[in-house]
């Protein structure tokens, strides 16, 4: 498990993601190639659940 602060993610590629979560629950995510998402700080362990290569671009801000 990871964690990252607030951030955005570019999807690179079409995908299916899991993200375990500290809480023991865990998020099923289908994702599209050019698709910008907000990602809320906090920790997880992601999965790739699809059938090809998962590529994202995170764009996590420093802090001031």
């Amino acid at each position: 498990m990871h964690e990252h602060r607030n951030s955005v993610a570019i999807l690179v590629t079409d995908g299916r993601v899991k993200f375990q979560l500290p809480d023991g629950k865990s998020q099923h995510v289908t994702v599209k190639a050019g698709d910008p998402r907000f990602a809320p700080a906090g920790k997880h362990l992601p999965e790739n659940i699809g059938d090809k290569p998962f590529e994202v671009v995170l764009v996590e801000p420093k802090s001031i």
